[in-house]
């Protein structure tokens, strides 16, 4: 577990990878490689958020969660639906019923 606040680790692969994703000219290899290091990297995704006795660092490591979920969200099917008209719209707070 890191500490929330870290600067996530990179190279000159990866740098060159978001830099080439934000330019619009990234290849197939560099897009794969940046929005890995976004989701796993930079968001932390996978880590947990719970920092022992600091309530702050929790909440920054969650944040950062926040954005990585949001990208990997939009690689579902139901993410799709939704903004199709296809599928119930979610909203915030409020449990989904079929009615």
């Amino acid at each position: 577990m890191s500490e929330a606040h870290a600067p996530a680790p990179y190279d000159k692969d990866i740098l060159m990878a978001i830099r080439a994703l934000i330019a619009g000219k990234a290849n197939e290899g560099q897009q794969q490689t940046a929005m890995d290091w976004i989701i796993q990297q930079a968001s932390n995704l996978y880590d947990v958020s719970y920092r022992k006795q600091d309530s702050h660092a929790t909440a920054f490591a969650e944040g950062r969660r926040f954005v990585g979920n949001q990208i990997v969200k939009m690689t579902r099917p139901e993410a799709l639906k939704a903004v199709e008209g296809n599928g119930p719209k979610p909203v915030r707070g409020k449990r989904q019923t079929n009615d």
